[in-house]
């Protein structure tokens, strides 16, 4: 799959496309899948076969949230900054649901079973080529907004979008998808006040935006 594609602009709650995933998912290495006989063995870094397993079958396949920031709403441009947020088992759950839709074989590669927090952040992009657009060029993980405590992604691969607006000179940006251990994810939750802690997307040297990842989004992706 190439490393480089084309996002759909509007993503909907109710139903994932299979470009989608393919555009969400990706494999960020090139690292071939595992065979059965192959499988990592449980540990602290990788899902257990029976939590793989389950994911696979669907468990846990909601787990995942959309939060787009609404200082910047589709009046201004072609379409709003957002973020999407997803645990392991829902990445798990989708791609193998997309396989069964394309009559596919399925087979987690070893970093799709990593126990890691997958964050795919889109910028800001002009209704024209001329109004320009917001690359993101890197995500971090933040305690606070003073910068407390600080995780980087281990991975990170730069997406190429095109937001939609009917214009035949319709911008093209970058967006990233970024991934976390959740080892990471859950020292910046414990170090963070009340626990809701920060992602903060640069442009560049430009941090445009930090959303909180509130309670309530927390129990929607079924972070403990």
């Amino acid at each position: 799959m190439k490393s480089i594609i084309a996002l759909v602009a509007i993503f909907s709650l109710a139903s994932i496309s299979p470009s989608f995933l393919r555009a969400a998912f990706a494999t960020l290495t090139n690292q071939p899948a595992l065979t059965a006989a192959q499988a990592t063995p449980a540990s602290s870094t990788q899902l257990s076969p029976e939590e793989i397993q389950r994911a696979i079958h669907g468990e846990g396949k909601d787990h995942w949230i959309e939060i787009e920031d609404m200082g910047l709403t589709s009046a201004h441009g072609s379409g709003t900054p957002r973020i999407l947020l997803f645990m392991p088992e829902a990445v798990l759950a989708m791609q193998s649901d997309s396989a069964k839709k394309q009559f596919t074989s399925y087979e987690p590669t070893s970093e799709e079973k990593r126990r890691s927090m997958t964050i795919v952040a889109h910028g800001f992009v002009g209704k024209t080529a001329r109004e320009g657009c917001a690359p993101i060029t890197r995500v971090v993980l933040l305690s606070d907004a003073a910068g407390g405590l600080v995780k980087e992604a281990y991975l990170s691969e730069p997406l190429r979008e095109t937001r939609n607006n009917g214009a035949r000179n319709a911008p093209h940006c970058q967006a990233l998808r970024t991934r976390f251990t959740l080892d990471d994810v859950q020292k910046v939750k414990a170090a963070a006040p009340d626990g809701e802690f920060l992602v903060a997307v640069f442009s560049g040297a430009v941090n445009t935006k930090m959303y909180k990842i509130k309670k309530k989004h927390q129990s929607k992706l079924g972070l403990q």
